[in-house]
């Protein structure tokens, strides 16, 4: 009798992370029910944040507890509703909204409730976001708190949410742009509460407390995810192993007339990441909104569409080809008035469907093909909380499942090399700026070919 063929490696390596993802949640649910206390998930990005959340409740939920998850923003707090109700249908779903409130999209099983009186207790769970919460006075009893997407929360936010429960389960992105606070922060420093810091940075650093750490990511192919893990202080692998996701293009209509723009996106043929640099012009760096960079930008998707740019991928089952569309990309910048350049040429290119946003507004989300703008393309004199900070260099390096170009002016290379790091960091903090700078010289040398 023939033996059975063994699964492919990726199979085998995916079916092993997906037991290790289970049993992670299994170990969130076995501390949190036993006592009262904070528990942390440190997640690389594209990780099954939000799938480990679920499950961590339905664990609550199946013991008889009820459930407050708590989102930063109210198309996240949906998203939460729509993927609970298709793992769990029929289950005790809400959605806490502010007065007067309704969700955008209703989802079907999911009932819609603004106040404690029109919420029944008993065992559920129930989807607001950090304002709803900290501003009720009197919410829906709940015996968990599950913080989604927690490094978005600053520890401002945190504490309001105290009164409601004494069980936290936080898990996010540490990889991600620090919480946006309006005031200045210098008085705090050094504080070991500071509020304007991430909550659970601080929560770990004050209580002592042992992050737990998602294994992988599942949206990275495997180069990009080593490229990224240097932007982490733990380790992490991809679900896809090398060769697994690919672009592939449509050949040249005329061979020899070929540009930069189609080395870059050839070159997503054989690596996940691919970079086009456009010379420095003679009077200097240019504004912010580079006319140039939009355009190149651009040149980088309209050549994708008309050479029939397509994803393969093979992590899955069974190889999937898919055919990209402009809603299958998206371009990351760092100004808005950049943005709008984009957007601008993109109109007068009859391209629709590409999103153009900010590193900001890209958190938690994904496209097949990206275009980034580098944050220090139209710098001079960069910034080591803002152009340098690692942030806002990781979300923007890892939105892609497939490939991503990066667009810059050439003088990367020359203003990394003579920026010297300020040591202004408080008494006792890291050198955020050291770390910065490091990161953005790997990044740098990975777009060059040194490193794959």
């Amino acid at each position: 009798m023939p033996h059975p063929e063994p699964p492919p490696a990726g199979t085998a390596r995916r079916a092993a992370l997906s037991r290790r993802m289970d049993a992670i949640a299994g170990e969130v649910w076995d501390r949190v029910r036993r006592e009262r206390c904070v528990v942390v998930v440190e997640s690389p990005p594209g990780a099954g944040k939000t799938g480990t959340l679920i499950n961590v409740a339905l664990h609550a939920l199946a013991a008889g507890k009820s459930i407050g998850v708590i989102a930063q923003t109210n198309s996240q707090a949906d998203d939460i509703c729509r993927r609970s109700a298709e793992r769990r249908p029929g289950m005790p779903l809400y959605r806490f909204l502010g007065k007067g409130k309704t969700m955008e999209s209703p989802v079907p099983g999911c009932q819609e409730g603004d106040s404690a009186g029109v919420i029944p207790d008993g065992p559920r769970i129930m989807v607001g976001v950090t304002a709803k919460w900290a501003l009720v006075d009197q919410a829906p009893r709940i015996d968990i708190a599950l913080v989604d997407e927690a490094w978005q929360m600053a520890m401002v936010s945190f504490i309001p949410l105290l009164r409601h429960c004494d069980r936290f389960v936080m898990i996010g992105d540490p990889g991600q742009i620090d919480p946006v606070i309006q005031v200045d922060t210098k008085k705090w420093d050094v504080s070991r509460a500071a509020p304007h810091r991430a909550a659970p940075e601080v929560l770990v650093e004050s209580m002592g407390l042992e992050p737990l750490q998602l294994p992988a990511t599942w949206r990275l192919p495997e180069e990009t995810a080593r490229m990224v893990q240097g932007f982490y202080d733990f380790e992490f692998e991809s679900a896809a192993v090398a060769g697994e996701r690919a672009l592939t293009f449509a050949p040249r209509l005329h061979p020899k007339a070929a540009d930069d723009v189609d080395f870059a996106i050839e070159a997503l043929q054989q690596r996940s990441i691919s970079s086009l640099f456009l010379p420095m012009p003679p009077r200097g760096i240019p504004p912010m909104d580079d006319p140039e960079v939009a355009a190149a930008c651009v040149a980088v998707i309209q050549r994708s569409i008309e050479r029939q740019a397509t994803a393969i991928t093979l992590d899955r089952a069974q190889s999937v080809r898919d055919t990209i569309r402009p809603e299958d990309i998206g371009v990351a910048v760092t100004h808005k008035v950049l943005m709008q350049r984009i957007m601008g040429v993109l109109q007068t290119a009859a391209i629709e469907g590409v999103k153009v946003d900010t590193a900001e507004r890209w958190q938690g989300l994904e496209r097949k093909l990206m275009v980034v703008v580098h944050p220090l393309s139209s710098t001079p004199d960069p910034d080591f909380r803002f152009d340098l900070g690692t942030g806002r260099l990781c979300v923007m390096a890892s939105r892609h499942q497939h490939g991503m170009v990066v667009v810059s002016r050439d003088h990367l290379h020359d203003t990394l090399a003579h920026l010297m790091p300020p040591a202004a960091q408080p008494l006792g903090r890291r050198d955020e700026a050291s770390r910065s700078l490091r990161a953005h010289r790997m990044f740098l040398q990975c777009l060059e070919g040194g490193r794959s």
